[in-house]
């Protein structure tokens, strides 16, 4: 049945107001840093076809979750939980991002799933918030736990909860976090049930595939129509994979624009062997729906003003647009397990920059320059009481300049991340921060320069460890000298 416009709109702003609301949730009763502060997470909803009808964020995939627990087993309070990279069809990263899927259920039956996943303090593992830069194997990454139900009918079960505190050096931040995100999905799948009962399934679903129909051919019509029909190949690189001497670890795109049918094609054959050490990223399942949503906000760059960007969300009516065709297993992309996979964010983060330089090439060079990937920077060890701490932030440094404008200074990947404030982290941690702000000319010279990355220092009062996982140092030293 075709959806009434009108009501097509209400549905989607009822669905962007849940989808903040659950987030809003989760920030304010978890209890890490990296969650409540630096807010590292985000919230999906999907729907029972496991198709993601929210554009503003992104999340994992529920395909996991139904291949496991079919729809039909599943209860109203039932929520399931999983973080294991090679068992989440490509949407789990890495064993620090923990998942949490609450159903949603109108007469009986599951109409709609609401979900969230977040970048946690620490799963167990060999180092200090599970990130392991000279892991070889995904065992030392810490604790994997495929998709289980983590409350049944409501009533959480204690003895994975147990087990999985017991792994993590944060055990308190840990079960407050996870009690958040449980509450946080349970309360939104209440709100979509509202949102059936007030308006009725079929009108709801209806709008449901209109919101995500308008998604596909507002991209046909105004972003795949600026690319030339052809072949285009680009490729950049990793420096090193933290085991291996450094060397490039090559990420390369073969993009071809086809008119029948009217799609991209992107081809990642070409991209370097898997590392030895923790940089892969499992992206060759479920046909690559995880990196067709998550590559294709570089595509809105392409729209007709910066005010027509940010009005383009990327929902699951981007996914019928791209077509992904993989290497064999055993690269970069298509690891073969137990590879590790902590530091995945410098592959994964460089394919926007690959993206973005390929449809260059096919758009006259109408794309923003390439940027830095992320900086993972931490201090860990006892405070000024004994008692163990950790300190993580993901700083985000400028975004390339534009053809019209300069970068955006201290880009966070994430949606709505942020820095820790200064005042919570001298309370809480032994340190003083002595500066903050700005770093002066790091964004270059130029008409329409890079934007500005932050400066932070810092001064301990206590001995310490830090911990940096970075990239870009052997290609921009070699541009300096």
């Amino acid at each position: 049945m075709s959806a009434d416009p009108i009501l097509a709109e209400i549905v989607e702003g009822y669905l962007t107001s849940v989808e903040k609301e659950v987030e809003t949730a989760i920030g304010r009763t978890s209890r890490s840093p990296m969650i409540r502060d630096a807010h590292d997470y985000r919230a999906g909803i999907h729907d029972r076809r496991l198709r993601k009808l929210t554009g503003r964020s992104y999340s994992a995939l529920v395909h996991p979750v139904v291949r496991d627990y079919p729809i039909e087993t599943m209860r109203p309070g039932d929520v399931f939980f999983h973080n294991d990279v090679y068992l989440s069809e490509g949407g789990i990263g890495h064993l620090p991002d923990l998942c949490v899927t609450a159903p949603v259920f109108h007469d009986g039956e599951v109409v709609a799933f609401v979900q969230a996943f977040g970048h946690h303090d620490d799963i167990g593992g060999t180092v200090p918030g599970s990130m392991p830069s000279h892991a070889t194997s995904v065992f030392e990454e810490g604790l994997m736990v495929p998709p289980i139900k983590l409350w049944d009918q409501g009533v959480p079960n204690e003895a994975a909860l147990k087990i999985m505190t017991r792994n993590s050096r944060m055990p308190e931040s840990l079960a407050a976090d996870l009690d958040a995100e449980c509450a946080a999905c349970l309360m939104g799948a209440r709100r979509l049930a509202e949102l059936f009962q007030r308006y009725g399934r079929a009108d709801v679903e209806a709008c449901f595939d209109a919101i995500l129909d308008r998604t596909t051919e507002t991209f046909r019509r105004e972003i795949l129509a600026k690319i030339q029909p052809g072949t285009y190949v680009w490729e950049d690189y990793a420096e090193h994979d933290g085991v291996d001497e450094p060397r490039l670890h090559t990420q390369r795109i073969t993009l071809t624009r086809e008119l029948a049918p009217d799609r991209l094609v992107i081809d990642f054959n070409g991209t370097g062997p898997q590392a030895k050490g923790p940089i892969n990223h499992c992206g060759d399942y479920a046909d690559g729906a995880f990196l067709k949503k998550w590559l294709a906000p570089i595509l809105r760059n392409l729209a007709d003003s910066p005010e027509r960007m940010a009005e383009l969300e990327v929902n699951e009516g981007v996914v019928p647009l791209i077509e992904m065709r993989f290497p064999p297993p055993g690269t970069l992309l298509t690891p073969v397990f137990p590879a590790p996979t902590n530091a995945r964010t410098f592959v994964i983060l460089r394919l926007l920059g690959v993206l973005a330089g390929v449809l260059a090439k096919a758009v006259d060079g109408r794309m923003p320059a390439d940027q830095e990937t992320i900086r993972y920077t931490g201090i860990y060890g006892d405070d000024l009481d004994g008692r163990p701490y950790l300190m993580r932030e993901v700083l985000g440094g400028g975004s390339g300049g534009r053809y019209y404008a300069d970068g955006e200074d201290t880009i966070h990947v994430v949606p709505d991340s942020r820095n820790l404030p200064t005042e919570f982290s001298e309370a809480r941690f032994p340190f003083v921060v002595e500066s903050l702000g700005l770093a002066v000319d790091s964004g270059g010279p130029g008409r329409y320069r890079g934007g500005l990355g932050y400066e932070k220092r810092l001064r301990m009062l206590r001995g310490a460890h830090f911990m940096s996982i970075a990239d870009r140092s052997i290609l921009s030293l070699s541009l300096i000298h």
